[in-house]
């Protein structure tokens, strides 16, 4: 992957310039704001891009770890003001409404400060950077070496746990029908290479899947009277005792790319049902309701905005969490409900192929990419720290549970239960990412909340890399989008360069408002969107139709293709997935295009 052209690293850097210019408390003298800028001019043409996504965003961990700590430790990357030695000279005009001349924490931070610091430092921290061959390796080795860091002891207390953790599983489960599923495709890439529509045509029977989810139950729709119509097929099938994963990178921020496993077709297949079922059962279940979610994140980023405030509750999270959850520790938890340990060992592959071309054995249960990995992470983490908090004070399961909030790898629990909640997770191999976990202060992030004192503070951020091709739909909806968050936020200036970049690659951008099904500039009733619509003279109609009036506006389509699956193959697809608006196309998946149509705003 080449490095960021040099006129987008100047537009990044024009973006970046603009946030400081905007100084929105009228904080800082014109004489530090054009030193703020000249800062940001100098470093980037001395260090590039690196300056915005990898060392603004240092400053902004240590502000976070200030907020947590009471006292701010700049990084070795920026100097302190020279009158105020606990400060950096680097939009010290904020920082001192945040912090004192020493760096302690004020007994009264002013959070607007708090909240445009964050913007600052944080806006290019997410940017989908080419990454390095060193970062690639760095991302695999880690992968590797976590392998070796799985396995945990049998002390007293670790036993107690998992006691307790097997009671909570099977009270879970117990009721849990693991063969009324309906198996899915996933719509990422396979280990085994098929795509679109060849993910219909199945070609290896796996054993350890069949003796589970036999394949004449789980992959055909029409039972014996489809083998009996498609026997050459069914004999054909290659026979396999066990499926191999296959490790890819994908770009993820500039601290590198992210690892995903891609599952061989067939696992897949009943992942998704087995996953998806999983997802539902404990998303009603009495004791996980509203305790695991897995739609919604708004109980955790409520709580977390709250507990800024009040103190009442933690945030933590765990480093690499979904490649520490062991296949032990499944085993273990699972124990007592012995077809479901079944399905999820029948659905798990037991090596991946690394992109050296080496085979390596899972400890893992299951890395990110199987549709395994997020339900069973999930109520695993919950379990663990429900048995533990049980234990301790020996209230009812119910009540402690109703205490624990998971949604994936995003944790929240009361404030003085975090301590044990953290060594419980920690005995089985499980690693708490303690610079993210906020305990104490008055900083809490949780499902991209981040909230200090009561006050989202939540930057926006740049992820895809702007791009000048009119065709390019992704970067279009991305850069309109923060654009809008741009205004909201009372960044005008900022907002202005992305209008104006955008009208000088795509034209006129329309108006329109949050629930318009097109990019546009938002406005807050239809009545104003349609009249400035009118004022720049887009082509307007009114619908018979639909009794509305429309506009002919740029919007983002999915590419598609014509089908071409027929009989069985087709009727599998209908019936399992749903034959859509347009049952004779293909959805091209992550594929956007730019397609002018008519639209209400």
């Amino acid at each position: 992957m080449g490095p960021v052209p040099k006129s987008q690293v100047e537009f990044y850097l024009d973006l970046c310039s603009s946030l400081v210019r905007c100084d929105p408390l009228s904080l800082e003298s014109v004489k530090n704001l054009k030193a703020d800028v000249r800062t940001l001019v100098s470093r980037v043409g001395s260090e590039g891009l690196s300056f915005l996504t990898k060392t603004l965003p240092k400053l902004g961990k240590a502000l976070d770890q200030g907020l947590l700590s009471a006292r701010l430790s700049i990084p070795r990357e920026f100097k302190s003001s020279h009158k105020d030695e606990g400060i950096p000279a680097f939009l010290q005009g904020y920082f001192r409404r945040v912090f004192d001349t020493q760096g302690v924490l004020l007994a009264e931070p002013d959070e607007e400060a708090v909240r445009h610091l964050r913007q600052v430092l944080f806006f290019a921290y997410k940017l989908e950077v080419p990454y390095s061959v060193e970062q690639q390796t760095a991302v695999i080795d880690a992968f590797v070496e976590t392998e070796k860091e799985l396995e945990y002891g049998s002390d007293p207390y670790t036993a107690n746990l998992q006691f307790v953790m097997r009671r909570v599983i099977w009270m879970i489960f117990k009721d849990f029908d693991m063969k009324s599923i309906i198996p899915r495709h996933g719509p990422g890439a396979v280990a085994t290479g098929e795509k679109l529509e060849e993910k219909w045509v199945f070609k290896r029977l796996y054993s350890s899947i069949h003796q589970v989810f036999p394949y004449y139950e789980f992959f055909v729709v029409g039972s014996a009277r489809e083998l009996i119509d498609r026997l050459g097929w069914y004999k054909a099938m290659e026979r396999l005792e066990t499926g191999r994963a296959k490790v890819v990178l994908v770009p993820k921020d500039s601290r590198g790319p992210r690892l995903i496993s891609c599952e061989p077709l067939e696992y897949q297949w009943i992942q998704q049902g087995l996953g998806r079922k999983l997802m539902a059962h404990l998303e009603h279940h009495s004791m996980t309701k509203g305790n695991i979610n897995f739609m919604h994140q708004e109980v955790n980023r409520d709580l977390a905005q709250s507990s800024s405030a009040t103190g009442h509750w933690a945030t933590l999270d765990l480093k690499e969490a979904s490649d520490r959850v062991s296949v032990r520790l499944v085993q273990e938890a699972f124990q007592e409900c012995p077809q479901l340990l079944r399905a999820l060992e029948a659905c798990r592959t037991t090596e991946t192929l690394l992109p050296s071309g080496a085979v390596l054995p899972l400890n893992k249960f299951a890395p990110m990419g199987s549709a395994l990995c997020f339900p069973v992470e999930a109520v695993l983490f919950w379990a663990i720290m429900v048995s533990a908090m049980h234990l301790k004070t020996k209230l009812p399961l119910n009540e402690v549970g109703e205490r624990v909030k998971v949604y994936g790898d995003d944790i929240i629990v009361p404030t003085d239960w975090a301590p044990q909640c953290m060594l419980a997770l920690e005995r089985f191999a499980l690693k708490v990412n303690r610079d993210k976990s906020c305990i104490t202060g008055r900083f809490r992030e949780s499902c991209g909340m981040d909230a200090f004192n009561g006050l989202d503070v939540t930057p926006t951020r740049l992820r895809k890399l702007w791009s000048s091709k009119k065709a390019d739909g992704v970067a279009y909806s991305s850069y309109v989008s923060i654009a809008n968050q741009m205004v909201k936020k009372g960044y005008a200036l900022t907002a202005d360069i992305l209008w104006k970049r955008l009208e000088q690659v795509y034209g006129f951008i329309p108006y329109g408002t949050v629930r318009s099904s097109f990019p546009c500039y938002q406005v807050d009733e239809p009545e104003i969107a349609e009249e400035m619509n009118i004022l720049k003279k887009v082509k307007a109609r009114f619908s018979d139709k639909y009794q509305r009036v429309e506009f002919f506006v740029r919007r983002i389509k999915s590419r598609k293709l014509d089908s071409e699956l027929d009989g069985w193959q087709r009727l599998l697809r209908d019936v399992n997935s749903g034959a859509g608006d347009e049952p004779s196309a293909v959805v091209i998946p992550r594929s956007t295009k730019i397609a002018a149509g008519w639209s209400p705003v």
